[in-house]
């Protein structure tokens, strides 16, 4: 008897919080499989619909494929969501017309932030602070590009550089 009780309040709580969770989520949020990994932080994702979006990882910025550890953080992306399904929570359009949003990927009990991944991985730099906890992990592990100097050149630095030659 107690554990017949037991059961149905297990269901219970996990249909309540099913609809509390569902009420809350963005209308603009969806599902989608990423389908290509352009960079370390730009991704081509199919949503339900199979409608293709170029999306930019907001929160992080990777490495250039030009720079040294460019190729590597790609992997590192490919390795993390390249086949396998993402939730998408778009956050505007960027001056190439990419969508700009968070990506989070169902792992264990819960699910992970793409860019807090990446860059407490060491693959990718944070803006706007918002992990700065997952970059100072980084850091203080000596991870990804963290682990040399030479390795440690902000992209955006990369790229103004590039722009003035």
């Amino acid at each position: 008897m107690h554990n017949k009780f037991y059961g149905t309040g297990i269901m219970v709580l996990v249909l309540c919080f099913g609809t509390v969770a569902y009420c809350f989520a963005r209308a603009d949020e969806y599902r989608g499989f990423c389908v290509h990994v352009v960079d370390g932080d730009t991704v081509s994702v199919a949503d339900e619909g199979q409608k293709l979006h170029r999306i930019r990882i907001v929160g992080m910025d990777a490495p250039e494929l030009a720079q040294p550890y460019g190729p590597v953080a790609k992997e590192a992306l490919k390795t993390l969501i390249l086949h396998k399904e993402v939730y998408v929570l778009p956050a505007g359009v960027d001056k190439y017309n990419r969508e700009l949003a968070v990506l989070r990927q169902d792992y264990l009990l819960g699910q992970i932030d793409v860019a807090e991944t990446m860059i407490g991985q060491g693959h990718a730099f944070s803006t706007g602070g918002a992990h700065y906890k997952a970059q100072a992990y980084a850091q203080e592990h000596r991870l990804g590009v963290w682990a040399d100097p030479r390795l440690q050149e902000r992209p955006w630095l990369f790229r103004h550089r590039k722009d003035v030659l």
